[in-house]
Order: C-alpha cells, then structure tokens, then sequence
C-alpha cells in the first residue's frame, strides 16, 4: 500500500543483517485476515503461543526467506516486485526483530546481528518483567483445559449456534422484563448485599460467575478451531480470580469470529444473570441463603460485565472486540502513538519516521487515545481510594506508587526525550520551549485560577410561619368545612368531631348538677351543715362539667391563625376516628419560607468556615428559576433525624439511613442542618416542595478543591469504615 509519506529508505545497521539466511519455523503457522480492505498475514508459533502481524509486502519479503536466500537478495527480489511499496531497509530490520523475539524464525546468526536482532526481545523481556512486577494483576497458570473443552464441545455447540442466540434472547429479555416492575426491591437488596456478613458469598459468587465467563471464552474459541491450553488465576487488586489464555482467536481469519470469542464470557454471563433473576423473584421474600446467592450472582453477572467487561475504555473484552470491528489490531498501542505523533510533527514539527495511519482511522484512534488515556487514570484512582479505605497503609504506598507512574515517570520521558532524542536535532529549542509553556499553563490553570467551589444540598419547602394541628380531643370526623389549600381567617371553622361516649359523659354530668341543686335547696333551712356540702359538691359538678365541655369545644377545629391550610390528607378523614395528639393539618402563612437542607459533616465544614456565602435555591419542579435566599445559617448541633424522610437515599435524597433502626428515620451517620428563607410574595411556591441549595463558597484552584476532598474523604472512610 503507497504512502505519501517519506520513508528512509537505507540504514546504517543494514550491514549486520544483510547476509543472514533466516526463513520461518517449520512450525509457525500462518492465517490471512483482512482489514479495511488490506490483506493481512498472522504468523503464530504454537510451542510458545507468540504472534506476529504481517503487512502484505512484508509477507511477500518473509516468504523469500528460504533458508538459502540472504537477506539482502530477498530485499533487492521484493523491491523489484513492489517497487515503493516494498518494505525499506530499518522495516526489515524490526521486522527481523520481532521475528525473532517471537521466536518465529531460525538462522545461523553472526555476532553482531544478535546484538541487533535481541534489542528488541530485550524490550519484551521488560515488559514481562513489568507485568511480574506488577503486584496487582499476577497470573497463576494452573491447568490446561483443552481435553476438557474437546470432551464437553458437542453438548455446548447447539448452544454457540442460531439456536442459541435465540435462546438468549428469549431468556434475556424475559428476565429484564421480570425484574424491571421489582425495581425498589432490587434497590434495597443491593443494600443488604453489603452487608460484611455477605462478604465471603459475594466473593465466593464472584468466583464462580468469572469461572464460568472464562468457559464462554474457552469454549467459543474451540468452536471456531481455536486452542485452549492455559486457565489458572490472576489477582486484581489481591482477589483471585480465573483468567483464560483464548489468544489463538487472534489468528482467526474471520473478524466476526473474533468478536464472538471476545463476547462469549459476556453472553455466558447475562444468561446466567437472566436465570438467577428468576430464582431471586421466587425467593426474595423468604431472606433465605438461596435468595442472598442469587441476587448475588444476578448483580455480579450483569452490573461488571456492563461496567467492566464490555468497557472498550479498558483492555477487557469491549477493547478487543472494538479493535475488530474498527480493524484496528492492537488499537491502544497506536491510539498512543498517533496522539503523540501529531505533538511531534504539529508541535514540535518534527518529522516522524513512523508512517501516518490511513485518514479513516485517525479520528477513532485520536478519540480512543483521550478517552482510554482518561479513564485508565479514573480507573487507578478508584482502585487507590478503594483500597485506602480497607488498608490506609497500603492504600497511601499505592498513592504514592501512582504518583511515580502517571506524574514522575512521564515527566522523566519527557525530560530525557527533550535532552537527547536525536529526531529533535535542530527542533530542541523550539520543543523545549512548548513543552515548558503547556507546563505552565498546566500549574496556573490548576493550580492558580480559582475555579467555582460549592457546596449542594436537598432540602425541603416549609413555611416560616405556621401553626400545627393536632387532636386535642378525639372523635370521629362529622363534618370537613375546608379544604386543602384554602385561604383561612383566624378562627374559621376547618372540621368537627363527634364523641358520642363524651356526649354521654356530659349529659349525665348535667343530670347530677340538676339532682344537686335539688339537695341543696331542700337542705337550705333545716340543715346548715348539709347545705354546705350540698353546695361544695355542686361547685365540684359544675367544673367538671366545665371540662367537659372544653373537651367538646376541642371538637371544633378552627384556624389558630390567617393562612393556608395545608391538609392534603383530609379529604379522605371523614368518619375516621382521630386520636389524641394525631396530626392532621397545618395553617401556615405563605409570603415567606424557609428551606432545611442536610449536610454532611466535610460540607457542613466548609459551610461554617465561609459563613458569607450566597445561598442559591432552585425547586426540583422549575429548576431554571434561580431563587436567593434572604439569608441562611448551618445550624451547630449535629442531628440524628432529618425533617423529612424525602432527604434519605430512599426516598431519593443523599443520605444513608441507619439500617438497625426500625423506623427508618434514623441516619447512619449525623448530619448538619441548613436553614435558609427566601421571599414568596406571590404564594406561588408550597410547603412539602424538594429544593436544590447550592452555597457558592469562595473560588479556589482545583488543587486545592481535589486535595481537600480527597483527605475528608478518606477521613470519613476511616472513621466510618463500612459506610
């Protein structure tokens, strides 16, 4: 394939190799494939299981090494053959090399051809040795299953055909379709999954779903022809788990095979979340074991293989399924080097070596190197805070680990790059120059500009003014004079009660004063002693008839002040008997309300130390309006209880209720109250209604934002480690 760009034809090493008579392993097998049109050549060695791609014109040169022909005769046949686009003098060289690293071909090789041909499997030997290193991703072979693929393939096929992919989706999508009307349960059993007395079956579901991921792998492999010898164990981040070595897929010539090989551990997966779903909807109710391994294997099953399996941002199964269907074979390695080729030739306007990707791969390859690049320091940051919070000590040597892999090794590249790359030559100066101005812009932007730094809470709409109602005396509802929202005057009738027992109590009441004032009458001349008692008695009487008829007053429920009412539930109260102290509504006056918001305890912090700052409220229903608050305050006492139970993760707010509380009010960790009023002089806003408060604290670099978070964070962590 021609290129436009130049390409150095000769090199200086070319007399090392130059007589060398190589040819290809008896053993090495080749497979075509094809990319975006262009024909392609692996090339595997089945003993050490390596691999090596070929361009076209550079299996044409591999295919006159014969043993007898030197490497310089087949150099001069194949550019006769192909004329510019026959492989230059340093391409074979590093085609050579990686042969030879591969272990793909043999020759008698003179001394100084081996210093040249091992530089580069002295590079792969680094790499291995880096993957050792690697204390978090160690591999474990354990036992080889092709045997046991062989012996189960025929019972397993009807599944890996049309057949099957029906079956999935039936199965599948029946699944969702169940599950999806139990959402809340699923929700609050997440919550249990937690639980540190789930944590051995979790892990022990957690082993057993990624063992049966790596059949799907194994067993679509060998249903395409592939080879299947090694599956053993891997350790991320310290928990084991099977792993699968199903790289004989990548000689498959067709792409489609390779992706399936790629999809099978996912297709497995779903399928065996789809039936677990239907085991957990039988026995959720039941809290037993059975329903706990289910939602287990059900959550694992779909939530990681989503996440992480089919993430292409990662170097899982998405990655190398995206790389087939772009045809971009080892798309991470040349995502890398275009984004920094184009520093290279746009920046500092150097002239790469490296010949261009052709134009309808460098949007994907540009796009994947930003993104990839991005969410693999996410990803390291997550496993970083992850492990800090179980193992602090561990957790800060991996800090520091990251710190030395993604600040003090790049900048270590750059600066031996900068100081003696030789490609820079005469550029140095100029990339020097840009690369401390992107520095600097780098420090000021994060480090010197003051970026918005705020604080964001839920909270609730409840008016500044209000009266509430509760039952004085009981009674059945008789009679409902108002409705909710209505305007009231101070002392307007909002129901009666009606205690037909009370009723009694009183007319027998005003039966005894009657017999009382009988007595006292007849005694009133003949015994003074008795008439005394008589009328004591009577006096008695009288209040507590008094009383009683307080209590009948009670009855009628009436405005304690002008307002609203606010009684949505009152409607549905008539003949409903209400019990002394029983809520049932509020008067409350409207021009002005206020907002109490939870905070927790790292931003009830910042909020006490900036305690100018401006309150913003935006109500959930009209969030384009932006309210001020006349004037807020975080109230100093922690509290155990919020005032609405919308605030809790339950009820859709953001904090954690105390799940050994019965009552479901409680927080499991204490939490800060912001107060805040704002004016209503138009009634248009109502009590009960969710708000957004945003403090806009006092604008710091993002430095110093990130820092300070990470730290409360961490903090909170330990403090509270199952939170």
């Amino acid at each position: 394939m021609s290129t436009l760009q130049l390409r150095p034809t000769f090199s200086e090493s070319w007399y090392r190799v130059v007589s060398l008579k190589p040819r290809l392993r008896i053993t090495a097998q080749i497979s075509r494939q094809f990319y975006r049109g262009d024909r392609w050549y692996v090339v595997r060695d089945p003993a050490g299981n390596q691999f090596h791609r070929l361009s076209d014109a550079a299996y044409r040169f591999v295919g006159l090494l014969d043993g007898r022909r030197t490497v310089g005769e087949a150099w001069e046949l194949v550019g006769g053959q192909l004329d510019d686009d026959a492989p230059t003098q340093p391409e074979v060289i590093q085609i050579l090399s990686q042969l030879y690293s591969a272990n793909l071909i043999e020759t008698d090789i003179t001394p100084d051809s081996t210093v040249l041909l091992r530089r580069h499997k002295k590079q792969m030997q680094r790499k291995m040795q880096g993957r050792l290193m690697n204390v978090l991703f160690p591999r474990i072979p354990i036992w080889d299953p092709n045997r046991f693929l062989d012996r189960w393939l025929p019972v397993v096929r009807p599944l890996l055909s049309k057949f099957g992919a029906i079956l999935w989706l039936v199965v599948v999508i029946s699944a969702v379709a169940a599950v999806a009307p139990h959402w809340g349960d699923l929700k609050k059993a997440a919550g249990d999954s937690i639980d540190p007395k789930n944590w051995f079956y979790l892990w022990f579901t957690f082993v057993m779903i990624k063992f049966i991921h790596e059949l799907g792998h194994a067993f679509t492999c060998r249903r395409f022809g592939g080879e299947v010898h090694e599956m053993g164990i891997m350790f991320l981040v310290f928990v084991p788990t099977p792993y699968v070595d199903a790289s004989t897929a990548w000689s498959f010539p067709n792409k489609w095979a390779r992706m399936f090989v790629g999809a099978g551990g996912m297709c497995i997966e779903l399928f065996v979340a789809s039936i677990m779903a239907f085991v957990w909807l039988a026995t959720k109710d039941s809290h037993t074991l059975v329903s706990q391994l289910s939602y287990n294997a059900m959550l694992i099953a779909s939530v990681t293989t989503v996440i992480f399996n089919a993430n292409p941002l990662l170097r899982y199964d998405g990655y190398y399924m995206l790389s087939d269907y772009w045809e971009i074979p080892n798309l991470q390695q040349k995502s890398k080097d275009y984004a920094l080729g184009l520093i290279k030739r746009h920046i500092f306007n150097v002239k790469s070596q490296q010949p261009l990707p052709p134009p309808g791969q460098r949007v994907e390859l540009f796009l994947y190197s930003v993104l990839s690049g991005a969410y693999r320091v996410f990803v390291g940051l997550a496993i970083i805070i992850m492990v800090a919070f179980k193992i602090p000590v561990l957790g800060y040597l991996m800090a520091i680990g990251g710190i030395v892999t993604w600040i003090g090794t790049p900048l270590y590249k750059i600066t031996k790059y900068l100081a003696i790359e030789p490609e820079l030559h005469r550029k140095r100066g100029r990339a020097i120059a840009f690369t401390l101005a992107a520095a600097a812009c780098l420090f000021f932007a994060v480090g010197i500009i003051g970026f918005p730094n705020n604080v964001d809470a839920d909270g609730i709409v409840e008016p500044a003014q209000k009266f509430v109602l509760n039952v004085r005396t009981p009674g059945f509802v008789t009679k409902i004079r108002a409705k909710d929202g209505m305007w009231l005057k101070k002392g307007e009738v909002i129901f009666e009660l009606q205690d037909d027992q009370l009723d009694t109590e009183i007319a027998k009441q005003k039966a005894k004063i009657v017999e009382a004032e009988a007595r006292v009458q007849s005694n009133y001349v003949h015994d003074e002693a008795q008439r005394q008692i008589d009328q004591e008695t009577l006096r008695t009487l009288r209040g507590q008839l008094s009383d009683l008829q307080a209590r009948h007053d009670e009855q009628i429920v009436r405005a304690p002040i002008d307002g609203y009412l606010i009684a949505p539930k009152l409607a549905d109260s008539f003949g409903k008997w209400m019990q002394r102290g029983e809520e049932i509504a509020t008067v409350a006056q409207m021009h002005e309300l206020v907002v109490y918001a939870g905070l927790d305890q790292r931003d009830a912090e910042q909020a006490f130390l900036e305690n100018d700052a401006k309150a913003e409220l935006r109500l959930v229903g009209d969030p384009s309006t932006v309210l001020h608050a006349e004037e807020h305050q975080v109230l100093p006492e922690a509290v155990a209880h919020l005032r609405h139970p919308s605030e809790l993760n339950t009820g859709g707010g953001q904090f954690a209720p105390d799940p050994t509380d019965r009552s479901g009010t409680k927080l499991k960790q204490s939490a800060f109250e912001l107060f805040a009023s704002f004016a209503n002089p138009d009634s248009k806003y109502l009590p009960g209604q969710r708000v957004y408060v945003r403090l806009k604290l006092q604008r710091k670099p993002l430095i110093n934002q990130l820092t300070i978070k990470f730290l409360q964070l961490i903090q909170q962590r330990q403090e509270n480690p199952l939170v």
